[in-house]
């Protein structure tokens, strides 16, 4: 890690500099390109920031969420808001019948949008509704556990690539939902990253995967990378390189693909829960050792 960060921003670092959260901002109040550079450059160094007591509509959330890159639209978006489709809901709560938005999104460890040709960069949501218990969001730190990864795993790791598909294993990690159409299917078509990126900013090495979604890495079979890949999934996600996200209403937080993997926990769901999510796209190829 960087040992330092110049910025006349005011943060608070969390677990050991992969967490900074921003004071003293509003994002609902235009801000200057010099304080926009100023997050761009914490974002590089922490991975992850942290906003607290914000209250942003989704045009607001979503012109945001747009100086950190372009923004995606997801195939599977329920359009939740038609003025700005690139603003998705993640909630419990139904209306006539339907959930608003998507239901139990991603309580499995995955890298955003890694399946996709121009791949995922940051994701950024927004707590509109938080249960007081439970509903927490955790992270683990893949540049540090890159660093710290015994060489035997590593090895097996560095200079290779994977092959993402996104309708891999779909139907068995969401059970719940619809099969994806043959439309949705080849809107997403398998592709080829490297098992480790090198962060565009940074420079730094990090373990770049998503278990459900990496088919095969190199030249091994399905059943040999799903093995692999379990055993990297199990040391990068040791609670020494983890941080536990309890939300509060008005919260953003926003994360670095390139940097991190995620999991959704539960709740009890007799309360509501709603948030706002935009992600980004990376503008250019997948840096690799």
């Amino acid at each position: 890690m960087q040992a330092t960060l110049n910025t006349s921003l005011e943060i608070e670092p969390h677990t050991e500099n992969f967490v900074g959260e921003i004071q003293n901002i509003n994002l609902s109040e235009p801000l200057s390109s010099n304080t926009y550079n100023e997050l761009k450059k914490a974002f590089s160094f922490f991975g992850i920031l942290v906003f607290r007591n914000q209250n942003l509509t989704p045009p607001q959330f979503s012109k945001f969420s747009s100086n950190f890159g372009p923004l995606h639209i997801h195939h599977l978006a329920e359009r939740t808001f038609p003025e700005n489709p690139e603003v998705r809901v993640i909630s419990n709560v139904k209306k006539n019948g339907k959930y608003i938005g998507q239901y139990r999104a991603g309580h499995y460890w995955h890298t955003d949008l890694i399946y996709l040709k121009q791949v995922g960069r940051a994701t950024i949501l927004h707590g509109i509704e938080c249960p007081p218990s439970g509903a927490d969001t955790l992270y683990t730190d893949m540049r540090r556990a890159y660093t710290e990864m015994p060489d035997k795993l590593r090895n097996q790791i560095d200079g290779k690539l994977q092959v993402q598909d996104h309708a891999y294993t779909y139907s068995k990690i969401y059970p719940e939902r619809p099969s994806m159409t043959k439309a949705e299917i080849a809107a997403v078509p398998p592709v080829k990253h490297p098992m480790v990126c090198i962060h565009p900013e940074s420079k730094q090495k990090s373990v770049y995967m998503s278990l459900a979604t990496t088919r095969t890495i190199g030249n091994l079979d399905e059943d040999e990378t799903a093995t692999l890949l379990r055993e990297i999934e199990d040391f990068c996600t040791q609670e020494k390189f983890l941080y536990k996200h309890k939300w509060q209403k008005g919260d953003i937080i926003m994360w670095d693909n390139f940097c991190c993997m995620h999991s959704a926990t539960s709740f009890d769901e007799k309360y509501d829960r709603i948030l706002y999510r935009t992600q980004t796209l990376h503008e250019g190829r997948i840096q690799s050792t």
